[in-house]
C-alpha cells in the first residue's frame, strides 16, 4: 500500500472501532481526545514503513530509516507482529520518564507540531492506542498486497496475507486507490456522526 492509503485505510477503520466503542459504552470522546488518537493512528499507520527510506516516513528520520533498513531489510522486522509486542512493552515506559523526556523524541514532535501542543501526560493513553492500532492496520493492509508481510517474525520468515490469490493488489494499483477513496468517505461520515453534525444538518433538508 502507498504510505496515503495506508494512513486512509487506518482513519476508515478506527472510526468504525470508536463508533462501535461510543454505541457499546454511551461515551462519547471529545474533540481533542479525537484529534490525539486519529493523529496517532495516522503515525501509527505509517511506522512500520519507518524501514524504508523513501516512504512518507522514511524521508524525516535523518537517517535512522537507511539504517533499520540495512539492519532488517523493507517489510522486516517492522512488519511483525514481534515489533508491535515491543511498542507496546516501551510505550508504558514513556509515562514513567515523563513528559520531558518523551517530548524530545523526534516522532512524537513531529507528531506534537503537527497536532499544534505538546503530548501530555493526560493524553498520553489516547496517543499510544492509537499508535499501536495504526501499526496493526498498517500489516492488515499489507497483508492485502502481493508481497504480504513476515508476520511471525524472527521466529519464522513467511509472509501471510489476508486476502485470497485473486484478491491481492500491486502497491500503487486502482485497488489501492479505491482503498483510499472508500477509507476516506467512511472516516468523513462516521465522524459526522460522532460529532454531532449529521443530526444538525438533517434539520435544513425535507
Amino acid at each position: 500500500m502507498l504510505g496515503k492509503t495506508h494512513v486512509s485505510f487506518g482513519l476508515g477503520l478506527s472510526a468504525c472501532g470508536i463508533t462501535g466503542f461510543t454505541a457499546l459504552t454511551n461515551t462519547a470522546l471529545s474533540g481533542a481526545e479525537l484529534g490525539i488518537f486519529y493523529g496517532a493512528v495516522a503515525l501509527g499507520s505509517l511506522l512500520p514503513d519507518i524501514d524504508e527510506p523513501n516512504s512518507l516516513l522514511g524521508k524525516k528520520t535523518l537517517g535512522i530509516s537507511n539504517l533499520i533498513k540495512s539492519i532488517f531489510g523493507h517489510r522486516g522486522f517492522t512488519h511483525s507482529l514481534s515489533f508491535i509486542v515491543l511498542l507496546g512493552i516501551l510505550l508504558p515506559l514513556l509515562s514513567l520518564l515523563g513528559e520531558k523526556f518523551w517530548n524530545q523524541i523526534p516522532l512524537i514532535v513531529e507528531f506534537s507540531k503537527a497536532f499544534g501542543s505538546v503530548l501530555g501526560a493526560q493524553n498520553l493513553e489516547f496517543f499510544g492506542i492509537g499508535l499501536l492500532l495504526g501499526c496493526v492496520f498498517h500489516l492488515i493492509g499489507d497483508m492485502m498486497t502481493l508481497s504480504g508481510v513476515p508476520l511471525l517474525l524472527p521466529f519464522k520468515a513467511q509472509n501471510y496475507h489476508i486476502t485470497p490469490p485473486f484478491m491481492r493488489f500491486r502497491t500503487g494499483g486502482i485497488p489501492d486507490k479505491l482503498i483510499t477513496a472508500l477509507s476516506l468517505a467512511v472516516f468523513g461520515y462516521l465522524n459526522l456522526e460522532l460529532l454531532g453534525f449529521s443530526t444538525n444538518l438533517k434539520g435544513y433538508f425535507p
